[in-house]
């Protein structure tokens, strides 16, 4: 188990991502590769 950090004298809980951000690291990824691949198929195909 990893030792926890401590902050300020006190225990902190390890960051954990929220569900807005994961939401957000997916819609990011997700918006570029669609232009990408909707290019490459407009150049290529």
């Amino acid at each position: 188990m990893k030792k926890q950090s401590q902050v300020l004298g006190q225990c902190a809980p390890s960051p954990r991502i929220t569900k807005t951000a994961a939401l957000l690291v997916a819609t990011g990824l997700s918006v570029p590769v669609f232009i990408l691949l909707t290019l490459a198929e407009f150049l290529f195909f």
